[in-house]
């Protein structure tokens, strides 16, 4: 029943996004858009060079909507076509795995090796005492590597940022030459430690770790891959009853 409501949610929400790309794309030419003058435009062409001449050919030149057309139904077509052979590739792999574990001589060899390592854990236990670190130990060390992991992404996208902004990395100021680039990044660092220090607890990224066995929301997925095809499908649709003649 679940899963029928859910289908159904996700049918709604795909009409309602096509209905949408449609109605704006025919919205104009319903209200009189056809009176108006188009913008004057140039066909843009792309040029794409053959690693093997075809026909005589070395090359192939195509207006530029056509490329993306292509690209639009190449890539979703490699996406599908890579997903199917893996799908088929883990299928054999799965039915040989159980064929393979529901032998006989399988688990008559599993249990020997299991007795096996069990006896050599024993064997070690009585000459190696084992002295396990407290839970608190793993748990301050959570904290640290995650804090860690933060900062060096941060400090690594602000990097980036700011090395887009500021190309040279330096600016004058006061008839002063300041690294703006390092600033950047110290300043970001600092308020990502400002922020760690006063919400990262141990306890929270317990309580991260534990959400991990929930359930997939497939149909939050759904909705999203739904929404970018439909705006991908709705753009190229524009783009083509837009160009140039």
């Amino acid at each position: 029943m679940r899963n029928k409501q859910s289908l159904i949610t996700w049918l709604i929400i795909f009409a309602i996004l096509v209905g949408s790309g449609v109605l704006t794309i025919l919205l104009p030419s319903l209200v009189g858009g056809s009176s108006t003058t188009p913008l004057p435009s140039e066909t843009t062409t792309v040029t794409f060079p053959l690693p093997v001449p075809i026909g005589g050919r070395s090359e192939i030149t195509l207006p530029s909507w056509q490329w993306m057309l292509g690209l639009a139904i190449l890539i979703p077509g490699l996406v599908i076509g890579a997903g199917l052979t893996l799908g088929i590739v883990y299928i054999i792999l799965s039915r040989l795995v159980a064929n393979t574990t529901s032998s006989s001589s399988y688990q008559k060899n599993s249990v020997t090796l299991d007795n096996r390592q069990t006896e050599k854990i024993a064997r070690l236990r009585e000459t190696r005492p084992t002295s396990a670190a407290p839970e608190s130990t793993w748990r301050r060390w959570s904290v640290i590597t995650t804090a860690i992991t933060i900062l060096m992404f941060v400090a690594f996208l602000t990097f980036l940022f700011a090395s887009t902004i500021f190309p040279n990395g330096q600016i004058v100021r006061n008839d002063a030459i300041v690294n703006i680039v390092s600033v950047m990044v110290v300043i970001a660092v600092v308020i990502a430690l400002a922020a760690i220090v006063m919400w990262l607890r141990s306890d929270r990224i317990a309580a991260i770790n534990r959400t991990e066995s929930l359930a997939i929301p497939w149909d939050f997925i759904a909705v999203v891959i739904t929404g970018l095809l439909v705006v991908g499908l709705g753009i190229g649709v524009i783009a083509i009853l837009n160009a140039p003649q």
